[in-house]
């Protein structure tokens, strides 16, 4: 009977630790696509702030249209990075705005009224993108 008990606290026991270590290396890997999405996030939201930037900082200089600096090709690879990573799914229509206000404020670029509806919907887009990414940082799982 105590071979048996033993045998028995044998299996428990190591059916403990392999449940614990399975537990353990699922909250490792939702921590690390966490991180993985929060920083390709980071890098796609500072990528148009930054292009979008340079527009309105050109428009409070007065710059002319034929003036304004090429966009960065980097974005490219920054949106490919954005949508190849998974989670991004959870993002992508706040990701999809905020590039479309990059391109409707460069766009609009010396029309007054296009212009100011632009720059609000730029606005919007950001503020709306980084809730939803700290939707995600919080939650702690996609």
């Amino acid at each position: 009977m105590q071979s048996v008990l033993t045998l028995l606290g044998a299996i428990l026991g190591g059916t403990l630790v392999l449940f614990g270590d399975f537990i353990r290396r699922r909250v490792e890997r939702r921590k690390e696509e966490v991180n993985r999405i929060v920083e390709v996030s980071v890098r796609l939201s500072s990528m148009y702030n930054r292009l979008c930037g340079q527009i309105l900082d050109a428009s409070a200089a007065g710059v002319a249209v034929s003036d304004l600096a090429v966009a960065d090709p980097l974005r490219y690879e920054i949106t490919t990075q954005f949508l190849m990573t998974p989670g991004s799914e959870q993002l992508r229509s706040q990701a999809s705005r905020l590039m479309d206000a990059y391109y409707r404020l460069r766009d609009s670029y010396g029309q007054d009224s296009a212009w100011v509806a632009a720059r609000d919907e730029y606005g919007l887009a950001v503020r709306e993108f980084e809730a939803a990414v700290r939707v995600i940082l919080h939650r702690n799982h996609i």
